[in-house]
């Protein structure tokens, strides 16, 4: 594992903007020989801020493999009037940035359950992307299941990559469920902790990854913990408010 009390140096190498309000960073490390992590950790960007003596820090997950060790993807969601936003929707690439860490506990839990279900909204797709690349290899056959909250239909991002996942792993499915969906869309409506049931994780050994929403992520432990009695040591959570 890097050290966390270290300061890393990491150099924009692209920039794509998935939605008006999803950013996502192509990162490389610039100043350490690589840059250790666990699957489910995040880093923390240093922002700076006109007129302040330190830099604001902010928290984000890793979005990629934790086989790479030379840089990584961090995915923004932009906040009105948030700091962080400002700076990053102000970066035009090549930019170097301070970054600390890596930090969290939410770990991939060993040995897996049958199946995995992850629940995120906004930019929580990020860690979940990261356990799903990083341990692909390791459990291919998992029974994965991933619910992606997002407003509208012009929110929707990332389609692509979940693609390429489904492509190598036989048991993978995902669905985009839209609070805010037009009359025309055909898939999955309202909010993710709706659609509990189709996971059938009562039936079938299930550890539960939720990342995202605050309200949501307090709507699924009520189910599950509360009113089901499901053992709480598989449900794990990040909440990015």
């Amino acid at each position: 594992m890097s050290n966390p009390r270290s300061i890393y140096q990491f150099k924009i190498n692209k920039i794509i903007d998935h939605t008006k309000e999803i950013r996502e960073l192509i990162l490389e490390l610039t100043n350490f020989p690589e840059f250790k992590f666990k699957a489910g950790q995040f880093v923390m960007l240093h922002v700076p801020v006109e007129g302040a003596p330190k830099p604001a820090l902010r928290a984000y997950s890793i979005a990629s493999t934790d086989e790479q060790k030379n840089g990584f993807k961090l995915i923004f969601k932009f906040v009105e009037n948030g700091v962080a936003s400002k700076f990053v929707w102000g970066l035009k690439g090549d930019e170097i940035l301070n970054m600390t860490g890596p930090f969290g506990k939410v770990f991939f839990q060993e040995p897996p359950t049958e199946q995995i279900v992850f629940l995120n909204t906004g930019s929580g797709i990020s860690q979940h992307f990261c356990f799903l690349e990083s341990k692909m290899k390791q459990f291919p056959d998992l029974k994965y299941k991933l619910f992606f909250g997002v407003r509208r239909e012009e929110d929707i991002y990332y389609e692509s990559e979940l693609k390429r996942l489904q492509a190598q792993l036989p048991n993978f499915e995902y669905h985009y469920v839209l609070s805010r969906a037009s009359d025309s869309w055909a898939g999955k409506r309202g909010y993710i902790q709706h659609f509990l049931k189709e996971t059938q994780y009562k039936e079938i050994p299930t550890t539960f990854y939720l990342c995202g929403n605050g309200a949501m992520i307090k709507d699924v432990k009520q189910q599950l913990l509360e009113v089901d009695g499901f053992d709480k040591t598989r449900v794990w959570a990040e909440a990015f408010d």
